[in-house]
């Protein structure tokens, strides 16, 4: 029996990346009205770094189990080879649901690596040939020909060309593309809608669970796909900054909490303030002809929004502004002397009551009351707890998803994040906006 190729389709969601679609490369070209989800049978074995199967405990398990299994078909469709439907062709799509064995990462809030989703599709229906041929029947696709992610194009990655303190620092970063686009719904006559010529650079600072860590074999790609960063580069976050803006995210080796002494402590010092910023400050200069100075917004996620307080303080004069989203900033060092530092910035908090990780009483809210009564610039979207707003997923009784609280970066990559403390719209020149929306009209 022959072995066939099958790529690969990632889509980056809420709670991570996941195979949505598995591409089959046929020897003859068939109809799609002769295809059948039951006509296929997946098996998905997932597969650590040294290749020995993951073992996992579910919840309620009593025991770690072999993480393998059956996944259903949804759909299937003869498509191209990346997966756009097509009458007949020589490729089918199989769609797949987002379930633990179609997960690509493996871990949580405080490490995670990729995976490998070791994939066999075993043909089990007949499938008739378009052409009259000799149908296909027994076909094994157990040969990964590509992995396909539409959501990383024109993201790159890189690193930093000289250590600062011994630090060398990866990343990944989006280049927008400066292409007038026509406007939606326009006329054949109308003209297409000049980008500026130089756009906003967007750093956004991973969590815990998205640094190199032990994954010492993978790039910088887990620092902007572990989560949903990727909004960041898609309508409508792009559009707010005038369909173009850059976004840059390094990876920290260790977490960007880490003193020297302690990896997670209170002190709210790092080592690697110097080392970010000369990244920051060599990636503008190697994009200087692009990038709008007046424009750096800086943002962060947990361990990242700590780093986006620390930033903001170390260096006042020079973001637009900061978004610092379930950020550990300490009570104890917000002192009058960072206050007065970080109210130069314009800030926007963002946080979930009942945080499990990050407890709001000790860390965002008292250091937001403290810049508002100094006079700064600042918000705060603080939420009762964190469920699916998307309308996506659902428990089995048919309510919104719950997650754990500490998880409100859901909410800010979704463009969710409108209100102030007190329930008010923020507004933007009399207009209710969202944090980027917000991030975008910043200039320093």
């Amino acid at each position: 029996m022959y072995s066939h190729s099958y790529a690969t389709v990632t889509t980056l969601g809420d709670f991570g990346p996941w195979i949505s679609k598995i591409i089959l490369d046929l020897p003859r070209e068939v109809r799609t009205s002769d295809i059948d989800p039951g006509a296929f049978s997946v098996f998905c074995a997932r597969r650590k770094h040294d290749g020995s199967i993951l073992m996992r405990k579910e919840r309620g398990a009593s025991e770690a189990l072999p993480s393998q299994g059956y996944i259903s078909v949804a759909a299937a469709y003869t498509c191209d080879d990346r997966g756009n439907r097509l009458s007949t062709g020589t490729h089918v799509a199989l769609e797949v649901g987002e379930e633990r064995l179609t997960k690509r990462i493996e871990g949580g809030v405080m490490g995670s690596q990729y995976i490998d989703n070791d994939i066999t599709v075993t043909q089990t229906r007949a499938i008739p040939a378009a052409t009259g041929a000799e149908p296909l029947a027994g076909l094994v696709f157990d040969q990964l020909r590509a992995t396909l992610c539409p959501a990383l194009d024109r993201w790159r990655t890189s690193e930093m060309s000289a250590s600062v303190d011994g630090i060398s620092l990866k990343y990944g970063y989006f280049e927008p593309d400066f292409a007038p686009v026509m406007p939606p719904f326009a006329k054949p006559d109308t003209p297409p809608v000049e980008k500026p010529e130089k756009a906003a650079l967007i750093v956004y600072l991973h969590g815990a669970g998205e640094g190199v860590g032990e994954a010492t074999w993978e790039g910088p790609e887990r620092a902007y796909t572990g989560n949903r960063v990727t909004a960041l580069s898609q309508n409508p976050i792009q559009g707010y900054f005038d369909g173009a803006a850059w976004v840059l995210v390094p990876q920290c080796p260790t977490f960007w909490m880490d003193n020297g002494v302690e990896q997670l402590g209170h002190s709210n010092r790092s080592i690697y303030t110097s080392p970010l910023k000369a990244l920051i400050d060599e990636f503008i200069a190697e994009h200087a002809d692009r990038i709008d100075t007046s424009r750096i917004i800086i943002a962060g996620l947990s361990n990242g929004g700590f780093m986006t307080v620390r930033m903001c303080l170390d260096y006042p004069d020079f973001f637009a502004a900061g978004l610092p989203c379930c950020a550990p900033f300490f009570t104890e060092n917000q002192t009058p002397e960072a206050i007065e530092a970080l109210g130069q910035t314009p800030l926007w908090f963002i946080h979930s009551k009942g945080d499990e990780l990050v407890d709001p009483l000790d860390t965002a809210l008292p250091l937001y009351h403290k810049l508002v009564n100094a006079g700064a610039e600042a918000h705060m979207t603080y939420f009762d707890h964190v469920e699916d707003l998307t309308g996506r997923y659902r428990e089995a009784d048919g309510t919104p998803k719950k997650t754990f609280n500490h998880g409100v970066w859901i909410h800010q990559f979704n463009d969710f994040c409108r209100t102030d403390l007190d329930g008010c719209n923020v507004l933007v020149d009399g207009e209710p906006v969202s944090c980027w929306e917000w991030a975008a009209a910043q200039r320093r």
